[in-house]
């Protein structure tokens, strides 16, 4: 058994296909209102409507943003970020702008369009900042 795809529950289907092609995804198959299925070399991941999953659940599920976080590992401080930038020029939340954490890893937060966390990292520390 092996983890295939990840599905996340989204209001609007548009502006999610967006926010996660920015990062990299591409559409696969066919979009819908309820449905697209989006990949990257590493991972799938499904986009569902929430009246879909009511209706596969037979209840509106009640949606946060702090159960699950995806993180993505970057090269190099540099493209994380011009990821973080895209992801600001596009009218996304940016959560927590890069930073040197105190694991060692250069880090950001950001916000898909339903509210959900997603990071940004990399092994390797940005020069000369000390956050």
């Amino acid at each position: 058994m092996k983890l295939d795809m990840i599905g996340i529950i989204v209001e609007d289907m548009a502006k999610a296909i967006d926010f996660y092609q920015i990062l990299g995804f591409e559409v696969k198959g066919e979009k819908s209102d309820d449905y697209t299925e989006l990949v990257s070399p590493a991972i799938r991941i499904s986009l569902n409507s929430k009246k879909m999953i009511t209706g596969i659940y037979g209840f509106e599920p009640a949606l946060t943003g702090e159960r699950l976080e995806l993180a993505f590992l970057c090269d190099t401080p540099l493209l994380l970020e011009q990821k973080v930038e895209q992801v600001r020029r596009a009218g996304f939340n940016i959560f927590k702008d890069p930073w040197n954490a105190f694991w060692g890893q250069y880090y950001a937060i950001l916000q898909d369009p339903d509210g959900n966390y997603l990071s940004l990292f990399c092994e390797t520390l940005k020069e000369g900042s000390m956050d």
